[in-house]
């Protein structure tokens, strides 16, 4: 059950080592789903997509063995990767397509299976117990129905991003009486 928790993807040698290690073969014979659904609910300069993309090729995973999915496009068995990393964007957006589409019950089963599990921020948030902290960054609920909760898979707030956003999340971390996971860009949390 390997879960990596990142801002914006795995930068850092060091962690980029810490990552590959989790990995049971070469990088280059990963599998890896690549979700990018977060994304479609951003507007804007998407350059920091692109970036991404690249350290994941960064890693050695070769691009052929990449597929880019988008929740609810078509059937997916999470079964046939090796790795599933969920791409940050808009939080509320990513959690209402998982909900839609049942995806959340997918996931789980992927960790359960010992399948690797990356996220970079929304797709860290998520696993979560709340949503909350994606209003640090302006995201808000697509709808006025839609719930704060998160997945659950981790018990707490996981908080990306905290190098650019210090003072707003430490004013929010002051209401949250939870436990809390705090990312910096670049850096990350593995869970084994």
């Amino acid at each position: 059950m390997p879960i990596v928790l990142s801002s914006c993807g795995i930068i850092k040698p060091d962690f980029k080592n810490k990552v590959l290690a989790l990995f049971r073969k070469p990088a280059n014979s990963i599998k890896l789903l690549y979700i990018t659904t977060a994304a479609d609910g951003e507007s804007g300069d998407m350059s920091w997509a692109d970036a991404e993309y690249k350290n994941i090729l960064a890693l050695g995973i070769l691009d052929k063995n990449i597929h880019e999915y988008k929740i609810g496009s078509s059937e997916v068995n999470l079964d046939t990767f090796d790795v599933v990393y969920v791409l940050g964007g808009n939080t509320f957006y990513l959690m209402n397509k998982i909900r839609e589409f049942d995806f959340d019950k997918q996931i789980k089963s992927a960790i359960e299976k010992g399948i690797t599990y990356i996220g970079s921020s929304a797709g860290s948030i998520i696993l979560g117990t709340t949503l909350k902290p994606a209003e640090v960054y302006g995201d808000i609920p697509v709808s006025d129905k839609q719930s704060y909760d998160g997945l659950g898979i981790i018990n707490g707030a996981i908080i990306p991003h905290m190098n650019q956003k210090s003072d707003a999340y430490k004013t929010w971390l002051d209401t949250w009486d939870g436990e809390s996971y705090i990312l910096y860009d670049g850096d990350g949390i593995i869970i084994k």
